[in-house]
């Protein structure tokens, strides 16, 4: 009879890591305006590129429109494609 492989006792899960992590708690109505800047800048880093959707917590539809909107504030000029001292 074959016994369930185990798994070492030194190693944890790789959600448990990234749980702590999480910007987002599960429980609020997400809707992102392309105009609200301040709501945007939330989930762009210092670079100016667009924080994942592992580190956000977001759902996949919400993450998606998180990126509709934050490249729709960018060609309208309301929030800076690259950060300043990076220019």
């Amino acid at each position: 009879m074959r016994q369930k492989p185990t798994k070492p006792q030194g190693s944890k899960s790789l959600g448990n890591a990234l749980a702590s992590k999480k910007k987002v708690s599960k429980n609020q109505v997400v809707f992102f305006d392309y105009r609200d800047e301040r709501k945007l800048k939330r989930f762009i880093n210092d670079q100016g590129k667009i924080i994942p959707r592992r580190i956000t917590g977001l759902s996949a539809k919400e993450q998606s429109l998180l990126t509709h909107s934050i490249k729709w504030a960018r060609f309208l000029a309301i929030i800076p494609y690259v950060a300043d001292e990076y220019k």
